[in-house]
């Protein structure tokens, strides 16, 4: 499946959109990704690298509500830390997070109940619609009335949006945290009462990204365009609008589009990166190259796109390039002074054998039920003609179930290389 057939596939969630999310920190929203994409079908390898996104996703809104309990304890606002502990409870995956938020839980005499919360956000919605909030779902109702949710989920919006998002009304707060509850069906019947006065950009970029979400991207579109409209600088709105343009399949309007952006002063770290996918897509890697080139000249540093960027130059044989663009991740923990990514790719260039050795060996130890990296050390030794050794592990680790299968693939060929 290419590029963009994975983000659209199924009409549901984009794991390109579940990755930006939580590299984004908006950890709600990817929590709600993540779970539309664990209900499709999903290859071995995406369904992994959505439950790691899942888990992030989870212990950043845990870190969240800690962090913030942590302050209210200490000035002495013990039932308000109550809610935010027993939210992180309910959201944390990892065991050392979770240690931390049991430990302060057990810190002072916070108050156990969680219908007390619920009773002040029912109090803090007297003066609001007369119509009953939609609690964000069963886990999050805890956390307190609608303001603190606003501001969890606002913690990952540029200062200027949120400041606009929490001046709005209550009838646009509420369709907003519908919304960002996963109830798709509710918000819009809310929005679409969202009195006029208050339809501006911010209210056109949300319709238009339900839209989408759901699917209907002949509904998203038009709303986008209308956020646009009233805000031609919204780079929120842009960058929702690009993926709606592209499920079109009309490449040359999207790229038209895109050019149209840049020459509006559009970022162009953002638009050259997404003209880079767009040649991947058409297998263009010449253009998708110099697309990439500019995109990271123009300070688009993310590292899903530094990955894509280091595998067309090195498709382009701009192996130069490449090994320069993997320089930018960060260095693993194991000391070698070289990120996983950069380590594979000298593997494939049989080059800094001694490094990636130390890089791989340590990352067995780190994730130890991974066996990409046992075989990537069964690898190494072989470059280095260390024939006994490397053949132990790769018969080893070429029957082992949990490796990915263009992996185990991998495995099979370089085994019957090695015994032919």
């Amino acid at each position: 499946m290419g590029l963009f057939g994975k983000m659209f596939g199924g009409g549901g969630s984009s794991l390109e959109g579940l990755r930006k999310a939580v590299a984004q920190q908006r950890f709600v929203d990817a929590r709600i990704f993540a779970e539309e994409l664990i209900s499709q079908s999903l290859s071995e390898e995406d369904a992994a690298e959505v439950e790691q996104l899942r888990i992030a996703a989870g212990d950043g809104l845990a870190e969240l509500n800690l962090e913030e309990a942590l302050g209210l304890q200490r000035g002495g606002l013990f039932e308000q830390a109550a809610d935010h502990l027993h939210l992180a409870e309910e959201q944390v995956c990892s065991p050392d997070l979770r240690g931390r938020i049991e430990e302060a839980i057990a810190a002072e005499p916070l108050v156990p109940e969680i219908s007390s919360a619920e009773e002040q956000r029912l109090a803090a919605c007297d003066s609001c619609s007369p119509r009953t909030h939609q609690l964000l779902n069963a886990e999050d109702a805890v956390i307190g009335d609608s303001d603190s949710q606003m501001e969890l989920i606002l913690t990952s919006y540029p200062v200027d949006l949120a400041e606009r998002y929490t001046a709005k009304g209550e009838l646009f707060k509420e369709a907003f945290l519908t919304t960002h509850a996963g109830d798709d069906e509710q918000a819009l019947t809310i929005w679409q009462q969202v009195d006029e006065i208050e339809q501006d950009d911010l209210y056109w970029f949300e319709l238009g990204s339900l839209w989408a979400r759901r699917g209907d991207f002949e509904a998203a579109q038009p709303a986008l365009e209308m956020a646009l409209e009233k805000n031609p600088d919204l780079l929120l709105a842009i960058e929702a609008l690009v993926p709606v343009l592209l499920a079109g399949g009309d490449y040359p309007v999207v790229e038209e589009r895109l050019q149209l952006f840049l020459d509006q002063g559009v970022d162009a770290a953002f638009c050259y990166g997404q003209i880079t996918s767009l040649a991947v897509e058409q297998q263009d890697f010449s253009s998708a190259a110099e697309s990439a080139r500019k995109a990271i000249a123009a300070g688009n540093l993310d590292q899903q796109f530094l990955l894509l960027a280091a595998s067309i130059l090195e498709h382009v044989e701009a192996l130069d390039e490449a090994e320069n663009v993997l320089k930018m991740l960060p260095v693993s923990g194991a000391g070698s002074g070289a990120s996983l990514p950069l380590a594979e790719f000298w593997l494939r260039q049989k080059r800094e054998l001694d490094r990636i050795l130390d890089t791989f060996n340590a990352a067995c130890r780190e994730d130890p039920e991974n066996p990409r990296w046992q075989l990537r050390v069964a690898q190494t030794y072989l470059a280095k003609n260390w024939l006994k050794e490397g053949l132990k592990i790769l018969r080893i680790v070429v029957d082992d179930p949990r490796l990915e299968p263009a992996l185990a693939e991998e495995a099979s060929q370089l085994l019957a290389e090695q015994q032919g």
